[in-house]
Protein backbone atom coordinates (compact mmCIF):
# COMPACT_ATOMS: atom_id res chain seq x y z
CA UNK A 1 0.00 0.00 0.00
CA UNK A 2 1.65 3.45 -0.89
CA UNK A 3 2.16 5.62 1.65
CA UNK A 4 -0.69 7.63 0.26
CA UNK A 5 -3.34 4.82 0.64
CA UNK A 6 -2.31 4.42 4.08
CA UNK A 7 -2.56 8.01 4.89
CA UNK A 8 -5.95 8.06 3.06
CA UNK A 9 -7.22 5.28 4.97
CA UNK A 10 -5.84 5.91 8.56
CA UNK A 11 -7.96 9.48 8.64
CA UNK A 12 -10.85 8.69 6.42
CA UNK A 13 -9.90 9.18 2.95
CA UNK A 14 -9.44 7.23 0.17
CA UNK A 15 -7.25 7.59 -3.11
CA UNK A 16 -10.42 7.19 -5.25
CA UNK A 17 -11.49 10.05 -2.74
CA UNK A 18 -12.93 12.84 -5.73
CA UNK A 19 -14.23 16.27 -6.07
CA UNK A 20 -17.92 16.62 -5.10
CA UNK A 21 -19.24 19.95 -5.29
CA UNK A 22 -17.78 23.90 -5.15
CA UNK A 23 -19.93 26.20 -3.39
CA UNK A 24 -19.23 30.36 -3.97
CA UNK A 25 -20.21 32.92 -1.59
CA UNK A 26 -19.05 36.98 -1.33
CA UNK A 27 -18.40 38.73 1.90
CA UNK A 28 -18.20 42.48 2.12
CA UNK A 29 -16.52 43.52 4.76
CA UNK A 30 -15.87 47.30 5.67
CA UNK A 31 -11.94 47.87 6.71
CA UNK A 32 -10.74 49.90 9.93
CA UNK A 33 -9.44 53.00 8.14
CA UNK A 34 -9.33 54.01 4.43
CA UNK A 35 -6.71 52.34 2.75
CA UNK A 36 -4.63 54.57 0.17
CA UNK A 37 -2.44 53.61 -2.75
CA UNK A 38 -1.37 55.03 -6.08
CA UNK A 39 -4.21 53.03 -8.26
CA UNK A 40 -6.88 54.36 -5.80
CA UNK A 41 -8.69 54.58 -2.43
CA UNK A 42 -11.26 52.26 -0.86
CA UNK A 43 -12.30 51.22 2.61
CA UNK A 44 -14.13 47.89 2.03
CA UNK A 45 -12.93 44.74 1.09
CA UNK A 46 -14.82 42.12 -0.76
CA UNK A 47 -14.04 38.35 -0.23
CA UNK A 48 -15.15 34.92 -2.12
CA UNK A 49 -15.58 31.89 0.19
CA UNK A 50 -14.88 28.81 -1.66
CA UNK A 51 -16.51 25.43 0.56
CA UNK A 52 -15.37 22.39 -1.15
CA UNK A 53 -16.72 18.69 -0.45
CA UNK A 54 -15.03 15.52 -1.17
CA UNK A 55 -17.27 12.13 -2.05
CA UNK A 56 -15.64 10.98 1.50
CA UNK A 57 -17.28 13.79 2.93
CA UNK A 58 -14.35 15.72 3.72
CA UNK A 59 -14.65 19.51 3.50
CA UNK A 60 -12.34 21.85 2.73
CA UNK A 61 -12.41 26.16 2.67
CA UNK A 62 -10.68 28.43 0.47
CA UNK A 63 -10.85 32.17 -0.01
CA UNK A 64 -10.36 34.36 -2.84
CA UNK A 65 -9.91 38.39 -3.26
CA UNK A 66 -8.34 40.90 -5.01
CA UNK A 67 -7.25 44.43 -3.09
CA UNK A 68 -11.14 46.22 -2.31
CA UNK A 69 -12.55 43.13 -4.22
CA UNK A 70 -12.53 45.66 -7.60
CA UNK A 71 -10.65 44.88 -10.75
CA UNK A 72 -8.22 47.81 -10.61
CA UNK A 73 -5.08 45.71 -9.15
CA UNK A 74 -5.28 42.97 -11.53
CA UNK A 75 -8.21 42.29 -13.60
CA UNK A 76 -10.35 40.21 -11.99
CA UNK A 77 -12.89 41.15 -8.97
CA UNK A 78 -15.12 39.32 -6.59
CA UNK A 79 -17.83 38.80 -8.86
CA UNK A 80 -15.81 37.79 -11.62
CA UNK A 81 -13.67 34.83 -9.18
CA UNK A 82 -17.14 33.82 -8.10
CA UNK A 83 -18.88 33.64 -11.64
CA UNK A 84 -15.47 31.93 -13.16
CA UNK A 85 -15.80 29.44 -9.82
CA UNK A 86 -19.42 28.81 -10.35
CA UNK A 87 -19.47 28.28 -14.21
CA UNK A 88 -15.92 26.85 -15.34
CA UNK A 89 -13.80 25.88 -12.62
CA UNK A 90 -16.06 23.80 -10.04
CA UNK A 91 -17.51 21.93 -13.12
CA UNK A 92 -14.25 21.42 -14.31
CA UNK A 93 -13.04 19.84 -11.46
CA UNK A 94 -15.94 17.77 -10.46
CA UNK A 95 -15.12 14.06 -10.17
CA UNK A 96 -11.66 14.61 -10.11
CA UNK A 97 -9.64 13.36 -7.73
CA UNK A 98 -8.86 15.36 -4.42
CA UNK A 99 -5.14 14.15 -4.19
CA UNK A 100 -4.24 15.04 -7.75
CA UNK A 101 -2.98 18.61 -7.48
CA UNK A 102 -1.52 18.71 -10.81
CA UNK A 103 -4.47 17.23 -12.48
CA UNK A 104 -7.03 19.85 -10.62
CA UNK A 105 -4.52 22.63 -11.91
CA UNK A 106 -4.33 21.59 -15.46
CA UNK A 107 -8.42 21.08 -15.34
CA UNK A 108 -8.94 24.77 -14.13
CA UNK A 109 -6.06 25.53 -16.80
CA UNK A 110 -8.64 24.12 -19.40
CA UNK A 111 -11.52 25.72 -18.06
CA UNK A 112 -10.01 29.41 -18.26
CA UNK A 113 -7.23 31.13 -18.71
CA UNK A 114 -5.30 33.31 -16.46
CA UNK A 115 -8.05 34.06 -13.57
CA UNK A 116 -5.43 33.17 -11.11
CA UNK A 117 -7.64 34.36 -8.18
CA UNK A 118 -10.82 32.01 -8.81
CA UNK A 119 -8.04 29.38 -9.23
CA UNK A 120 -6.26 30.49 -6.26
CA UNK A 121 -9.07 30.10 -4.10
CA UNK A 122 -10.16 26.81 -5.21
CA UNK A 123 -6.62 25.79 -4.74
CA UNK A 124 -6.49 26.88 -1.19
CA UNK A 125 -9.73 24.85 -0.52
CA UNK A 126 -8.28 21.27 -1.95
CA UNK A 127 -5.27 21.80 -0.01
CA UNK A 128 -7.62 22.60 3.31
CA UNK A 129 -9.24 19.20 2.07
CA UNK A 130 -6.42 17.00 1.54
CA UNK A 131 -4.66 18.45 4.76
CA UNK A 132 -7.81 17.73 6.89
CA UNK A 133 -7.79 13.82 4.65
CA UNK A 134 -4.37 13.44 5.88
CA UNK A 135 -4.61 14.81 9.48
CA UNK A 136 -1.90 17.24 9.28
CA UNK A 137 -1.34 21.05 8.57
CA UNK A 138 -1.63 22.64 4.89
CA UNK A 139 2.66 22.86 5.90
CA UNK A 140 3.19 18.66 6.21
CA UNK A 141 2.70 18.61 2.84
CA UNK A 142 5.57 20.78 1.47
CA UNK A 143 7.89 19.76 3.98
CA UNK A 144 6.72 21.12 8.02
CA UNK A 145 7.27 24.13 9.54
CA UNK A 146 10.83 25.68 9.19
CA UNK A 147 9.27 28.77 11.52
CA UNK A 148 6.33 28.76 13.86
CA UNK A 149 5.98 32.92 13.24
CA UNK A 150 7.11 35.20 10.80
CA UNK A 151 8.24 38.55 11.00
CA UNK A 152 5.87 40.91 9.64
CA UNK A 153 5.56 44.49 8.03
CA UNK A 154 2.97 47.17 8.67
CA UNK A 155 1.30 49.21 5.95
CA UNK A 156 1.54 53.32 6.32
CA UNK A 157 -0.96 54.03 3.87
CA UNK A 158 -2.77 57.55 5.10
CA UNK A 159 -0.93 59.75 3.20
CA UNK A 160 -0.66 62.33 6.15
CA UNK A 161 2.81 62.68 7.94
CA UNK A 162 1.68 63.09 10.94
CA UNK A 163 -1.19 60.02 11.24
CA UNK A 164 1.71 57.59 9.56
CA UNK A 165 4.17 58.36 12.13
CA UNK A 166 1.46 58.40 15.66
CA UNK A 167 0.40 54.83 13.61
CA UNK A 168 3.99 53.94 13.44
CA UNK A 169 4.55 55.01 17.33
CA UNK A 170 1.43 52.74 18.25
CA UNK A 171 2.66 49.52 16.41
CA UNK A 172 5.70 49.70 17.92
CA UNK A 173 4.74 50.11 21.68
CA UNK A 174 2.28 47.17 21.05
CA UNK A 175 5.67 45.17 19.64
CA UNK A 176 3.50 44.38 15.92
CA UNK A 177 5.69 45.82 14.11
CA UNK A 178 8.96 47.20 13.25
CA UNK A 179 8.93 47.45 9.30
CA UNK A 180 7.21 50.03 7.43
CA UNK A 181 5.53 49.84 4.16
CA UNK A 182 5.15 53.54 3.12
CA UNK A 183 2.42 53.34 0.51
CA UNK A 184 3.20 56.53 -2.01
CA UNK A 185 2.67 57.70 -5.33
CA UNK A 186 -0.65 59.68 -5.45
CA UNK A 187 0.93 62.59 -5.19
CA UNK A 188 3.75 65.01 -6.45
CA UNK A 189 6.79 62.91 -6.82
CA UNK A 190 9.27 65.34 -5.32
CA UNK A 191 6.56 66.36 -2.55
CA UNK A 192 5.52 62.60 -2.06
CA UNK A 193 9.92 61.39 -1.68
CA UNK A 194 9.70 64.34 0.85
CA UNK A 195 7.15 62.71 2.96
CA UNK A 196 8.38 59.27 3.16
CA UNK A 197 12.00 60.45 4.36
CA UNK A 198 9.96 63.11 7.06
CA UNK A 199 7.97 60.08 8.12
CA UNK A 200 10.79 57.92 8.61
CA UNK A 201 13.21 60.44 10.46
CA UNK A 202 10.67 60.57 12.61
CA UNK A 203 10.08 57.32 13.66
CA UNK A 204 13.51 56.53 13.50
CA UNK A 205 14.11 58.96 16.80
CA UNK A 206 11.57 56.42 18.27
CA UNK A 207 13.10 53.44 17.55
CA UNK A 208 16.23 53.43 15.43
CA UNK A 209 15.63 49.56 15.01
CA UNK A 210 12.96 49.89 12.46
CA UNK A 211 12.82 49.56 8.62
CA UNK A 212 11.54 51.03 6.12
CA UNK A 213 10.38 50.15 2.61
CA UNK A 214 8.22 51.99 -0.16
CA UNK A 215 5.84 50.87 -2.43
CA UNK A 216 4.70 52.84 -5.52
CA UNK A 217 2.71 50.60 -7.17
CA UNK A 218 3.94 51.28 -10.17
CA UNK A 219 2.96 55.50 -10.38
CA UNK A 220 6.61 56.71 -11.75
CA UNK A 221 8.41 56.56 -14.53
CA UNK A 222 11.75 55.74 -15.12
CA UNK A 223 13.35 59.69 -15.36
CA UNK A 224 11.69 60.40 -11.99
CA UNK A 225 12.90 57.11 -10.39
CA UNK A 226 16.39 57.70 -11.15
CA UNK A 227 15.94 61.40 -10.27
CA UNK A 228 14.33 60.48 -6.79
CA UNK A 229 14.68 56.62 -5.90
CA UNK A 230 18.46 57.90 -4.90
CA UNK A 231 17.56 60.13 -2.25
CA UNK A 232 15.36 57.41 -0.81
CA UNK A 233 18.67 55.35 -0.84
CA UNK A 234 20.48 57.85 0.95
CA UNK A 235 17.82 58.96 3.49
CA UNK A 236 18.13 55.02 4.43
CA UNK A 237 15.22 52.99 3.45
CA UNK A 238 15.53 49.55 2.58
CA UNK A 239 13.75 48.42 -0.33
CA UNK A 240 11.69 50.16 -3.21
CA UNK A 241 8.64 47.95 -4.47
CA UNK A 242 7.56 48.59 -8.11
CA UNK A 243 8.22 51.86 -8.90
CA UNK A 244 7.52 51.49 -12.67
CA UNK A 245 4.28 50.12 -15.03
CA UNK A 246 4.42 46.52 -14.50
CA UNK A 247 5.14 46.26 -18.18
CA UNK A 248 8.41 48.09 -17.68
CA UNK A 249 10.82 45.08 -17.20
CA UNK A 250 13.45 46.76 -18.75
CA UNK A 251 13.35 49.72 -16.73
CA UNK A 252 13.16 48.15 -13.53
CA UNK A 253 16.54 46.25 -14.49
CA UNK A 254 18.29 49.75 -15.44
CA UNK A 255 16.60 51.43 -11.85
CA UNK A 256 17.63 47.99 -10.25
CA UNK A 257 21.52 48.72 -11.89
CA UNK A 258 21.31 52.19 -10.18
CA UNK A 259 20.75 51.66 -6.40
CA UNK A 260 22.30 49.51 -4.18
CA UNK A 261 18.84 48.63 -2.29
CA UNK A 262 16.81 46.27 -4.00
CA UNK A 263 14.41 46.58 -5.87
CA UNK A 264 11.13 44.51 -5.89
CA UNK A 265 8.72 44.07 -8.83
CA UNK A 266 5.00 42.89 -7.80
CA UNK A 267 2.35 43.82 -10.32
CA UNK A 268 4.92 42.86 -12.89
CA UNK A 269 5.26 38.88 -11.75
CA UNK A 270 2.82 36.70 -11.23
CA UNK A 271 3.67 33.38 -11.60
CA UNK A 272 7.04 30.84 -11.76
CA UNK A 273 7.46 31.55 -15.50
CA UNK A 274 7.35 35.32 -14.47
CA UNK A 275 9.63 34.84 -12.00
CA UNK A 276 11.94 33.06 -14.34
CA UNK A 277 11.65 35.82 -16.70
CA UNK A 278 12.32 38.54 -14.03
CA UNK A 279 15.57 36.77 -12.39
CA UNK A 280 17.21 36.13 -16.03
CA UNK A 281 16.01 39.95 -16.44
CA UNK A 282 17.56 41.32 -13.04
CA UNK A 283 14.78 43.24 -13.20
CA UNK A 284 13.83 42.55 -9.50
CA UNK A 285 16.14 41.88 -6.49
CA UNK A 286 13.52 40.57 -4.17
CA UNK A 287 10.36 38.29 -4.75
CA UNK A 288 7.23 38.20 -3.37
CA UNK A 289 5.78 34.97 -3.05
CA UNK A 290 1.45 35.71 -3.10
CA UNK A 291 -0.66 33.05 -3.53
CA UNK A 292 -3.83 34.66 -4.65
CA UNK A 293 -1.68 36.67 -7.59
CA UNK A 294 0.27 33.37 -8.15
CA UNK A 295 -2.79 30.66 -8.92
CA UNK A 296 -2.95 29.09 -5.50
CA UNK A 297 -0.03 27.41 -2.91
CA UNK A 298 1.18 24.62 -5.07
CA UNK A 299 2.01 27.46 -8.14
CA UNK A 300 3.09 29.61 -5.78
CA UNK A 301 5.73 27.06 -4.26
CA UNK A 302 6.91 26.55 -7.37
CA UNK A 303 8.02 30.13 -8.31
CA UNK A 304 9.07 30.33 -4.53
CA UNK A 305 11.35 27.43 -5.95
CA UNK A 306 12.47 29.25 -8.69
CA UNK A 307 13.72 32.51 -6.29
CA UNK A 308 16.09 29.78 -4.67
CA UNK A 309 17.47 28.41 -7.53
CA UNK A 310 18.59 32.48 -8.89
CA UNK A 311 19.50 32.95 -5.42
CA UNK A 312 16.56 35.66 -5.08
CA UNK A 313 15.72 36.49 -1.44
CA UNK A 314 11.73 36.05 -0.41
CA UNK A 315 8.94 37.48 1.53
CA UNK A 316 5.49 36.62 1.62
CA UNK A 317 3.47 38.85 -0.07
CA UNK A 318 -0.94 39.39 0.68
CA UNK A 319 -4.07 40.61 -1.11
CA UNK A 320 -5.93 41.84 1.45
CA UNK A 321 -7.04 38.58 2.79
CA UNK A 322 -9.17 37.75 5.95
CA UNK A 323 -8.03 35.30 8.68
CA UNK A 324 -8.90 32.31 6.25
CA UNK A 325 -6.30 33.27 3.12
CA UNK A 326 -3.84 34.49 5.86
CA UNK A 327 -3.58 30.93 7.21
CA UNK A 328 -3.39 29.48 3.77
CA UNK A 329 -0.48 32.16 3.39
CA UNK A 330 1.12 31.70 7.31
CA UNK A 331 1.04 27.71 5.91
CA UNK A 332 3.20 27.94 3.18
CA UNK A 333 5.08 30.93 3.95
CA UNK A 334 6.17 29.20 7.43
CA UNK A 335 7.40 25.77 5.13
CA UNK A 336 9.79 27.64 2.72
CA UNK A 337 13.61 27.13 3.40
CA UNK A 338 14.10 31.09 3.98
CA UNK A 339 12.14 34.24 4.16
CA UNK A 340 14.25 36.74 4.54
CA UNK A 341 12.19 39.91 4.36
CA UNK A 342 9.19 38.09 6.12
CA UNK A 343 5.89 38.84 5.06
CA UNK A 344 3.11 41.60 5.01
CA UNK A 345 0.24 39.57 6.12
CA UNK A 346 -1.75 42.18 7.35
CA UNK A 347 -4.84 42.15 6.29
CA UNK A 348 -6.70 41.00 9.03
CA UNK A 349 -6.13 43.82 11.48
CA UNK A 350 -6.90 45.93 8.50
CA UNK A 351 -10.49 44.28 8.49
CA UNK A 352 -13.32 45.59 10.73
CA UNK A 353 -14.12 42.03 12.27
CA UNK A 354 -12.69 38.53 11.76
CA UNK A 355 -14.16 35.72 9.68
CA UNK A 356 -12.84 32.87 12.33
CA UNK A 357 -13.38 31.68 15.70
CA UNK A 358 -9.90 32.72 16.65
CA UNK A 359 -8.29 35.82 14.70
CA UNK A 360 -4.41 35.48 13.90
CA UNK A 361 -2.36 36.39 16.47
CA UNK A 362 0.55 39.05 16.28
CA UNK A 363 2.91 39.19 19.03
CA UNK A 364 6.69 40.29 19.22
CA UNK A 365 6.90 41.84 15.49
CA UNK A 366 5.70 38.66 14.09
CA UNK A 367 2.40 37.15 13.35
CA UNK A 368 2.30 33.35 14.27
CA UNK A 369 1.26 30.38 12.39
CA UNK A 370 -2.16 28.89 13.52
CA UNK A 371 -1.64 25.41 15.07
CA UNK A 372 -4.39 22.55 14.00
CA UNK A 373 -5.05 20.83 10.82
CA UNK A 374 -5.52 21.60 7.08
CA UNK A 375 -5.48 25.49 7.41
CA UNK A 376 -5.45 25.67 11.09
CA UNK A 377 -8.32 28.22 11.06
CA UNK A 378 -12.29 27.63 12.30
CA UNK A 379 -14.47 29.62 10.16
CA UNK A 380 -17.16 31.31 12.38
CA UNK A 381 -20.00 30.85 9.71
CA UNK A 382 -22.56 32.88 11.35
CA UNK A 383 -20.46 35.98 10.76
CA UNK A 384 -19.89 34.69 7.19
CA UNK A 385 -23.47 35.01 6.73
CA UNK A 386 -23.92 37.92 8.34
CA UNK A 387 -21.35 39.85 6.02
CA UNK A 388 -22.75 37.54 2.90
CA UNK A 389 -23.78 39.48 -0.12
CA UNK A 390 -27.41 38.82 -0.32
CA UNK A 391 -27.75 39.19 -4.26
CA UNK A 392 -24.27 37.47 -4.79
Amino acid sequence: MSSQQTLGAQTGGAPTDTIESIETQIVDLPLKKVHNHSSGTHGTQSLVMVTLRTSSGAVGYGEGGTPAGTAFWGGECSETIKEIIDRYLAPAVRGVNVFSHELILKAMDRASARNNFAKAAVDVAVHDAVSKLYGVPVSALYGGRARSSIPVLWALASGDLSYDVADAERQLEAKKHRTFKLKIGMGDPLEETARAIQTAEAVWKIDAAAVFTVDLNQAWDEPTCMRLLPRLQRAGFGLIEQPLPRWNHEGMARVAARLDIPIAADEGLWDSHDAYASFKACSTDVYGVKIAKGGGIRRAYKAAGVAEAAGIPIYGGMALESSIGTAAGLQLFSALPELAWGCELIGPLLLADDLTTAPTVYRDYEVVVPDGIGLGVQLDHEKINFYARKNG
